[in-house]
């Protein structure tokens, strides 16, 4: 007997209607009953692609798309023209990001295929991603880890979207890591130094502070950490300077997450000169909700903030000036006494490119083990002009 035929596959247009919202819906059926997976709230992810909520879509070109067979979508995929990124880092590059894909490999190259074409028409010569609509957002493929659940902001996806990507011609480019750290977490001698040479008012550390986040100076403080993470991370691969809006649209989504003590800021003689962030990680908050905040959504989730037991450390900045005198080490001892008061039980420090030396030292100096390694593809495009 004949092996029945799969319906046609066909990759259409999703920048809108019908097909745009089959774009938003997908993850949430592709990774219905896996456990690690944390459904984002619906409404976040619709917001996503509107300009009024999500200012990142102002200054780049992105097309949608999605794999159909027959009246089943089964992946999709973004083509997006980051202009800063290519002029800063990388002429005539463009990226592809929102990678999602049911086990067809079929669709997997199709949708890639439709990318790359999209891209070439604007003179595009090479693709890399997955990177999801900037640099500032999820970034790259889960490629070891796929045995806990992601903390916020995190990429995840199933294991075999490596090796679509490599079969479409794809080669890795870069690699990010993900530490694990506890609050028994004991720093090097060298980082115990620095504290009590800050504490004494001497040495490398004279004039230097480190205080805590003002959450009731929102409006001010949310300003001096955006001109410390334009200035911090300027120099760091693919970095691109965000824009006031955008930052200010990320911090208000989580404004309701965020502890002063886990949001410490170093000053210098009294200046902003460098700053850490750990969020609590909202993903232990949201996994129970399946992605809905109404009818008792929200009432679920602001009781559980404040039982949040795991953390993310995600940004730890610091002035090109002022690197030598180890605020970056400070900032992270502060942030790990911070943990312990709080009762957090673990913290997960990512994700930190593993070309970027300076902060591995300092992940390095608190004894944290690698647990979660993501990864980012490139490709160079022959059919482009």
């Amino acid at each position: 007997m004949p092996t029945p035929r799969s319906p046609r596959l066909q990759v259409v247009p999703a920048d809108g209607g019908v097909a745009g919202q089959a774009f938003v819906d997908l993850p949430y059926r592709l990774y219905r009953g896996d456990p690690c997976w944390v459904a984002p709230l619906r409404t976040d992810e619709r917001q996503r692609w509107c300009v009024q909520h999500n200012a990142s879509l102002r200054s780049r070109w992105v097309r949608r798309f999605v794999a159909r067979r027959g009246e089943t979508v089964v992946g999709r995929i973004a083509a997006i023209v980051d202009e800063a990124y290519a002029a800063r880092w990388e002429p005539e590059t463009a990226l592809f990001g929102f990678f999602e894909c049911t086990r067809d490999a079929e669709a997997a190259r199709a949708l890639l295929d439709v990318a790359e074409q999209a891209l070439c028409a604007r003179g595009v010569r090479r693709v890399m991603g997955p990177v999801n609509l900037t640099t500032h957002d999820e970034t790259g493929i889960l490629v070891r880890g796929f045995d806990s659940r992601p903390m916020v902001l995190s990429p995840y996806n199933p294991p075999y979207y490596d090796a679509f990507l490599e079969a479409a011609g794809y080669a890795p480019y870069r690699e990010y890591h993900a530490y694990l750290g506890t609050p028994d977490a004991r720093p090097a001698a060298a980082v115990e130094r620095l504290v009590r040479s800050l504490g004494a008012g001497r040495g490398i550390a004279r004039g230097c502070a480190i205080r805590p986040l003002d959450l009731g100076r929102w409006d001010a403080e949310i300003r001096t950490v955006f001109e410390l993470y334009n200035a911090s991370f300027d120099d760091v691969w693919g970095f691109v300077p965000i824009s006031w809006e955008e930052f200010r649209q990320r911090a208000e989504r989580f404004r309701l997450f965020v502890k002063p003590e886990l949001a410490p800021i170093a000053e210098v003689d009294g200046a902003p000169a460098g700053f850490a962030v750990t969020l609590p990680d909202a993903n232990e908050a949201l996994a129970p909700l399946g992605g809905r905040l109404w009818p008792f959504g929200w009432l679920r989730l602001l009781r559980r903030i404040p039982r949040l037991r795991s953390a993310r450390f995600i940004l730890l900045g610091v002035r090109p000036e002022h690197r030598a005198r180890g605020l970056g080490a400070l900032l992270a001892f502060e942030t790990l006494r911070a943990v312990q008061r709080l009762g957090l039980e673990r913290i997960e420090l990512s994700l930190v490119q593993a070309t970027n030396t300076r902060v591995r030292r300092v992940i390095e100096a608190f004894s944290c083990p690698v647990v979660k390694t993501f990864r980012l593809y490139a490709k160079s495009l022959r059919g482009a002009p």
